[in-house]
C-alpha cells in the first residue's frame, strides 16, 4: 500500500490543490475498480489499489512528468490484469494438479486394499485344498520361464506320470481353487464374478 510520501507525491501529480487532487484520485480509483470488474477480475478494489501503488512509484522514479495520469494508470492496469490472469491460471493449474494427485493416491490406495483382499481370499482357498495339492501348485509354477520345461519334466518324473498328465492334474487343482475364489468373492459382490475371474492371478500358465 501507498506510504505517506508516496501518496503525497501522487496527489501533487494530480493537482496542486489538495481537494481537487483527492477528487481526481478517488475518481481514478473508481474508474480502475470498474475496469477490473468489467474484466471479471477477482478482488477489483485490491487490483485498483495495486495499480495506484505502481503509478505512485512511477511518478516518484520517472524524471519526466507524466502528462496524463489516468491514461498512464490504465496502461498499468492492463499489464496488472494480465499478471492477474497468469497468476489465476497458475493457481488453478496447481489446484487441478493437487486434486488429480489426490484422486490418483485414492485410486492406488483402493487398488492396494482390493489386492490385499484378493490375496487373503486366495490364501483361504489354497488352505482349503490338501497340503499335497497345494505343494504341487507351488512347485509347478515356481520356476522361471526359461527353465520351466525341464523343471516340469523332472517334476513329472518324480510323480511317476507324463508331463501332460501332470499338467492336467495341476489344471484341475487350479480350477478348483479358482472356482472357490470366484464363489467366495461373488458372495460379496455378485456383479464382480466375471471381473474377478479375469483379475485372479493364482498362477500364470506360461
Amino acid at each position: 500500500m501507498l506510504d505517506k510520501s508516496g501518496l503525497e507525491g501522487l496527489l501533487n501529480a494530480f493537482h496542486p490543490d489538495r481537494k481537487q487532487a483527492s477528487q481526481a484520485y478517488e475518481a481514478l480509483r473508481e474508474r480502475l475498480i470498474r475496469f477490473f470488474e468489467w474484466n471479471h477480475a477477482g478482488l477489483p478494489e485490491d487490483l485498483a489499489d495495486e495499480t495506484l501503488d505502481r503509478l505512485a512509484h512511477r511518478v516518484s522514479t520517472l524524471e519526466d512528468e507524466i502528462l496524463d495520469l489516468a491514461k498512464f494508470a490504465v496502461g498499468i492496469a492492463r499489464l496488472l490484469l494480465k499478471e492477474h490472469w497468469r497468476e489465476t491460471r497458475r493457481k488453478e493449474e496447481a489446484l487441478a494438479a493437487m486434486a488429480e494427485a489426490s484422486r490418483a493416491a485414492a485410486r492406488r490406495e483402493q487398488e492396494q486394499i482390493q489386492h490385499e483382499e484378493r490375496v487373503a481370499l486366495l490364501e483361504q482357498c489354497l488352505q482349503a485344498i490338501t497340503e499335497g495339492n497345494r505343494l504341487l501348485l507351488q512347485r509347478y509354477f515356481s520356476e522361471e520361464s526359461r527353465t520351466q520345461i525341464q523343471h516340469r519334466q523332472k517334476l513329472a518324473e518324480e510323480y511317476g506320470i507324463s508331463a501332460n498328465a501332470l499338467r492336467n492334474q495341476v489344471m484341475r487343482i487350479r480350477m478348483e481353487v479358482e472356482s472357490s475364489f470366484i464363489f467366495l468373492q461373488s458372495k460379496k459382490s455378485p456383479a464382480a464374478r466375471e471381473t474377478n475371474r479375469q483379475k485372479l492371478s493364482l498362477y500364470d500358465e506360461q
